[in-house]
């Protein structure tokens, strides 16, 4: 062999030997790389702080675990984080890896705590929503992280289920309400997919308003029945509670008569 083919078969085997290591370095150090993409991107998205624990992924698999997924609270309210998920199961089409978008086939919280809060007319909730790109409405891509450049995603089923929410209100003291099941599908598609910004933006933002709805309709229960109390107080300290027993027969003789 010459001296110029020995010099090229160097630099292959070399180049080669580069490549391999940087592959197991980004094995080695895969569940670092999601969780430092789900931290940025989340934030990012929220425009609040979003923190994770732990995350552990088994590529063989495609399956992964996200452990302590925080997300914060708006500025100018009492409690550290609006939502806190102990755990967050999610699976993967491994045979998506080598192709133009990843197909996650399914991510599952169950159990996660909100912590409402109401300050005057406005909540935590409503200026999270406010506060959070437009991404979520729109086909536009938003800004990608160097980490998220050329990455596309298709989620198939999203499931939040069996979670709670402690609500603290100014007029109500704390209350706590158990909140709706969410179950979302076909969140992009494997042609294109979504960038993971996108596709981060379309989960928070359908959990968010599913959570504020809930929230709201709580807050007009709430209304009601005090209003409702404090309506038979005034009839009970104008007609006196003898009058009032002789209103109530009278009420349920109409409704015999019926």
């Amino acid at each position: 062999m010459s001296k110029t083919g020995k010099i090229i078969g160097g630099l292959a085997i070399a180049l080669i030997a580069a490549v391999a290591l940087v592959a197991v370095l980004v094995f080695q150090n895969l569940d670092g790389i999601i969780k430092r993409i789900i931290e940025d991107v989340g934030s990012d998205v929220t425009s609040t702080r979003v923190s994770v624990a732990e995350v552990k992924f088994t590529l063989s698999e495609g399956r992964g675990e996200i452990r302590g997924l925080h997300i914060g609270n708006p500025p100018g309210y009492s409690g550290r984080n609006l939502f806190e998920m102990d755990q967050v199961a999610v699976q993967l089409d491994t045979a998506s890896l080598t192709g133009p978008v990843i197909v996650i086939e399914e991510v599952v919280i169950d159990g996660a705590r909100l912590s409402a809060e109401q300050k005057g007319t406005a909540t935590n909730l409503q200026d999270l929503l406010d506060g959070m790109d437009t991404g979520a409405s729109t086909t536009e891509p938003v800004p990608a992280t160097s980490d998220t450049a050329d990455v596309r995603l298709m989620l198939e089923n999203f499931s939040f289920t069996n979670s709670s929410a402690t609500l603290k209100t100014q007029q109500f003291g704390d209350k706590t309400l158990k909140l709706p099941d969410l179950k979302l599908s076909g969140l992009g598609d494997r042609q294109t997919g979504l960038t993971p910004e996108q596709l981060a933006s379309k989960m928070v933002s359908s959990l968010v308003k599913q959570a504020e709805k809930a929230v709201a309709d709580y807050l007009k229960k709430l209304g009601k029945d005090a209003a409702k109390k404090e309506l038979n107080k005034q009839v009970d300290d104008k007609i006196g509670s003898e009058n009032r027993e002789k209103l109530e027969g009278l009420k349920g003789m109409f409704k015999k008569d019926k």
